[in-house]
């Protein structure tokens, strides 16, 4: 079905206006099997704005340099767990960023704590996780705040968050709202693992997947809900692979005040990503 419309699509694609200008989204096709989608060009592709096919005009690797703030949830819920998966996970998510990505780690527990500076050292960030004891409860909002100023400071870089946290008890002194209005400011793609362990009340469920759900959507990113610590493995590797993006470019009006995007990729089984478009 993905293939027939992509190909009615490209039928009735206009070519571009006289006055068109270009504009780029950062997007992430994945295979069924949740496997980066290689090789993809401009062929493969269909922008439909509001709508209204698009000319596409490049598709290629988006290869900005990277910079990753990861956030781990080190509240004292979710201690036992935190030794047997989350630790491991985090590390292999580590090893397994795109060449030449700086990354920093966070902890949560008790308050919001940089434990890393940026750079790419994998074995100082996994034994600084070791040594960290679970303490306290969670302060992810405002973890996510503060880390994101940082990314901002990265300029010319693509900044995430990659966020693996418990539903534990929130200590953070940020609501939801003000949470996800600063943090979107400030990082480019926001990808979360929230599992089901921890003794978060219902408000604190409600804070959490706002604000991650949120994040997810307006930057095209990707929320993960495993039922367990026990999950965290396969839902770290299914967002490492989200790291790997293409920017699609494509002709259009620019005095279009609305823009709603869907982009469509002619691989079975494929499913793309991309981030909302703000109203200009």
């Amino acid at each position: 079905m993905i293939l027939l419309t992509l190909a009615a699509a490209l039928v009735v694609q206009a070519g571009a206006p006289a006055d068109a200008e270009v504009r780029s989204l950062s997007v992430s096709v994945v295979d069924a099997k949740g496997a980066p989608v290689e090789g993809l060009v401009r062929d493969d592709v269909a922008v439909l704005e509001n709508g209204v096919a698009r000319e596409v005009t490049s598709v290629e690797p988006d290869t900005a340099p990277l910079v990753v703030a990861v956030l781990v949830d080190t509240s004292q819920e979710i201690g036992s767990s935190y030794r047997l998966y989350v630790v491991d996970a985090v590390s292999t998510l580590l090893s397994h960023l795109p060449q030449g990505a700086r990354f920093t780690v966070w902890t949560t527990g008790d308050r919001p704590t940089k434990l890393t500076d940026l750079g790419d050292d994998v074995g100082a960030a996994t034994q600084a996780l070791k040594r960290t004891a679970p303490t306290g409860g969670n302060t992810l909002l405002d973890a996510l705040v503060e880390s994101t100023r940082e990314l901002k400071k990265q300029e010319g870089s693509r900044s995430v968050v990659i966020v693996v946290t418990g539903t534990t008890t929130n200590f953070s002194s940020r609501d939801r709202l003000r949470c996800t209005e600063e943090a979107a400011k400030n990082a480019d793609l926001f990808l979360s693992v929230q599992f089901e362990e921890g003794l978060g009340d219902a408000q604190a469920r409600t804070e959490y997947g706002y604000t991650l759900d949120t994040l997810a959507r307006k930057t095209g990113g990707l929320y993960e809900t495993p039922l367990s610590a026990m999950g965290v493995p396969q839902a770290v590797q299914r967002v490492a692979a989200e790291l790997r993006r293409y920017r699609v470019s494509y002709a259009t009006l620019p005095e279009i005040k609305s823009r709603k995007i869907e982009v469509q990729v002619a691989r079975p089984g494929a499913k793309v990503r991309v981030a909302q478009v703000p109203s200009s």
